[in-house]
């Protein structure tokens, strides 16, 4: 089974040729919060870039900021004062929050930081700086001079989504007023570099020079000019922007049509989102989740891991319940398959989980890192006698880590045993969370079980070291000779020491907490 980065890899070279040097693309309009669902574009496209590395080829991933849009309209989450700079480049429109440059910069540099810790090698570049600075000067005059082509094929598929045909005096540009920077009205073009514009925000009438970069092209003609600008090979979209007469359909024909250059290969990905929340999140309506909030509970390399092993096609349900304690196993089982610690009937998917595993680490290391099992540690971070430095001992005497830990197993163990304080109390459901009784609760008891947790009592004295294992036979075959009901019996054993019917896992539980404390519980000393 090939992994579906390397198959999209294969398919690169075999349609575009077996070339030294690759360009791939992403990118974004910084209009509000770039979230996780955003993020897959951007991941989809360097995993892809990623696999063509592994085969030797040299890749540009170009990720766009589309900061020379026009600020269409005013989020919830902004004050409704910023309605006077609507039509201005979000680059260009301040920034509500007071903390940098522009709008488009309270979110843009945010995500940037964020892809930096998943080790995600970027070149972002930002469109206003591309436009200002002359970059597409030539590409919007040949969009300008090619305009009844444009039309023709805009047209066409108008046409078949029995729309109605653009404007007579429709124009593949729009014009930013280099007074107040709100958008102008096109005049007309002098088949040069002067575009005649009149501003109805401020009343001016003027010329503006192509190359002063305040004349933008249109999105549906600004994407396939940005292909043949960058000579870009492949670029993933979300369904929207792949559906009959969407964008990458009209743009086909316009990068053949105007720039003479063929589009980029296309893979369509699905959305992602979080399980039991309803609706698509938005950027701009302020209910996201964004990479920084997964960086609070998963590690990077699991959150790349959610990506890798998802082929695009599928929708992603990212669980920050339970669902997270699963994911944690999964990923740790196939780290262990990679490193040869575990080991696959089926070949073939062993293959594809150890591949997903490599694309899925920021950097792989030579040896696996000590993994602390991150459902225990939810246990042991609930446990007020136990600080950081005691449970990295706990781990280590239940045999969980090896005893000679190396800097980076100590690194990465501190690493989450943070991540699961932070899950237990963001995410963490209720019967999951737990509380140890200082006081012995009040409760009936039968003398069956009475004896029973004397008898745990006292084996647990006699010991001065045991297992995991021989605690867990100890505690099963107290109640076995009693014929307790076992349901009942951890019922009782729970209620004393957390105060509810059930809990973690009972044996490591114990071995976990003090061992006077727990001899004194079982004897229901007060």
């Amino acid at each position: 089974m090939v992994h579906w980065a390397d198959y999209m890899a294969e398919k690169i070279i075999r349609e575009k040729g077996d070339k030294g040097f690759y360009v791939v693309e992403s990118g974004i309009t910084p209009s509000g919060y770039v979230h996780i669902g955003n993020f897959r574009e951007l991941f989809t496209t360097y995993i892809v870039g990623h696999a063509l590395e592994d085969r030797g080829k040299k890749v540009r991933h170009i990720h766009m900021w589309d900061d020379y849009d026009r600020f269409r309209k005013v989020p919830k989450n902004v004050p409704k004062e910023w309605q006077e700079y609507l039509t201005m480049p979000v680059s260009e429109v301040p920034d509500p929050w007071g903390c940098h440059d522009s709008y488009a910069d309270h979110f843009r540099l945010l995500f940037e930081e964020e892809v930096e810790k998943l080790g995600i090698k970027v070149d972002f570049l930002r469109a206003s700086e591309l436009y200002k600075g002359g970059e597409y000067a030539h590409d919007v005059r040949t969009a300008l001079e090619k305009r009844e082509k444009i039309v023709e094929i805009l047209n066409r598929f108008r046409d078949m989504a029995k729309q109605p045909h653009l404007p007579k005096d429709w124009q593949p540009i729009q014009v930013y007023c280099p007074k107040c920077r709100k958008e102008a009205q096109f005049v007309e073009w002098d088949g040069e570099w002067r575009v005649k514009y009149k501003c109805t925000h401020c009343e001016s009438e003027d010329v503006t020079d192509i190359r002063e970069g305040n004349v933008k092209l249109r999105w549906r003609v600004d994407w396939p000019m940005r292909w043949a600008h960058f000579a870009v090979d492949f670029e993933p979209a979300g369904k929207d922007h792949l559906a009959a007469g969407s964008g990458y359909e009209t743009g086909m024909e316009i990068i053949r049509a105007v720039y003479g250059k063929e589009p980029p290969i296309p893979l369509m990905y699905e959305f992602v989102g979080i399980k039991g929340q309803k609706g698509k999140m938005s950027g701009s309506k302020g209910n996201v989740i964004l990479l920084s909030d997964l960086y609070e509970v998963l590690e990077p390399g699991v959150i790349r891991f959610i990506y890798a092993r998802h082929r695009p096609n599928k929708e992603i349900k990212i669980d920050l319940g339970l669902g997270l304690l699963n994911l944690y196993d999964e990923f740790d089982k196939i780290e262990r398959l990679y490193f040869g610690l575990e080991e696959l009937r089926n070949l073939e998917e062993a293959e594809e989980l150890k591949r997903t595993y490599e694309l899925s680490m920021p950097s792989i290391p030579e040896k696996m890192v000590a993994q602390a099992p991150f459902r225990f540690l939810v246990v042991l971070v609930q446990m007020p006698h136990l600080n950081e430095d005691r449970i990295v001992e706990v781990l280590k005497e239940q045999g969980h880590v090896p005893t000679n830990l190396r800097e980076e197993d100590l690194e990465r163990i501190k690493l989450r045993i943070k991540l699961a304080k932070n899950w237990v109390g963001k995410y963490a459901p209720d019967d999951v969370k737990f509380e140890l009784q200082d006081q012995l609760p009040e409760i009936e008891i039968d003398e069956e079980i009475r004896m029973a947790l004397l008898e745990v009592a006292d084996w647990l004295e006699e010991k001065s070291r045991f297992t995991i294992d021989d605690l867990n036979t100890m505690l099963f075959n107290a109640a076995k000779k009693r014929n307790i009901p076992s349901k009942k019996y951890f019922k009782v054993l729970y209620t004393l020491l957390i105060g509810k019917d059930r809990g973690p896992r009972l044996a490591p539980f114990l071995a976990s907490l003090d061992k006077e404390f727990v001899i004194k519980r079982l004897r229901l000393e007060a």
